[in-house]
């Protein structure tokens, strides 16, 4: 059977004697051979300037529950006195970015024109606009008229 299947190559039986191949010790060099010159190797994290971990006490010293309140109030102190702390100020946001995001009107603008003209009135909006809120505004009043028109379906 095994001459069949494999034409012309024979299998050999492991009980039966026969040629035997010859041995190849591929077994890996003992630990021994780790020299003093390669032992550098593996004490690169030692020279390459990492910094030394905290010592043990420094580490578990930690401060009390007030002292570390008192380091986090000290921290947060407002460098410009009296500044409102609730309306922040952005210096660097320009007109070219209020174009780009738009603003609350340009979103009822084209949702009440997509909601009210449907399709057309999405496409018209959304192809006319080129503010993010703009088009968010066309895709959602697009978006509930389809509602709106299921429902008309639906009940009549």
């Amino acid at each position: 059977l095994t001459s069949l299947v494999c034409g012309s190559v024979q299998l050999q039986n492991e009980e039966e004697p026969g040629e035997t191949a010859p041995v190849v010790n591929d077994a890996p060099p003992p630990y021994s051979s780790i020299s003093a010159e390669n032992t550098a190797y593996f004490d690169y994290k030692d020279e390459s300037g990492f910094p030394k971990p905290p010592s043990y006490n420094v580490a578990t010293t930690l401060p009390s529950y007030d002292e570390a309140e008192r380091t986090k109030a000290e921290a947060t102190i407002p460098l410009v006195p009296g500044r409102d702390d609730d309306f922040v100020t952005r210096d660097d946001f320009d007109d070219t970015d209020q174009l780009r995001i738009g603003n609350d009107g340009i979103f009822m603008l084209t949702f009440f024109m997509a909601f009210l003209f449907n399709w057309i009135g999405f496409f018209l909006s959304f192809c006319l606009t080129t503010s993010a809120a703009g088009r968010y505004g066309a895709i959602s009043g697009f978006g509930l008229s389809l509602i709106k028109w299921i429902l008309i379906v639906r009940v009549s």
